[in-house]
């Protein structure tokens, strides 16, 4: 075990496994918690707001933002700021 945080500092292509096992799941049943309420739910039984160029996903209980995703000329953004969390 080593002591020097910056042994265990890599780049970021090694994370692609991981991260593509979580972005592969079924992201319906994954649970969020709210930021601003700390409500814990289903990605699927969040309110949904779509428009042609991406959606907007909003806490049932208190209404708050929680992920927006959106498609652009230069790629595809998602900000979950208002999501403390996803677990899968």
């Amino acid at each position: 075990m080593t002591d020097d945080v910056g042994d265990l500092v890599r780049e970021g292509n090694p994370a692609i496994t991981l991260l593509s096992e979580l972005f592969a799941c079924d992201i319906t049943i994954a649970q969020s918690q709210c930021d601003t309420c700390s409500t814990i739910a289903p990605v699927g039984s969040l309110g949904l707001y779509a428009a042609p160029m991406g959606l907007v996903l909003r806490c049932r209980h208190c209404e708050s933002v929680l992920m927006r995703a959106v498609y652009t000329p230069h790629g595809r953004w998602l900000d979950m700021k208002g999501a403390r969390y996803l677990r899968f």
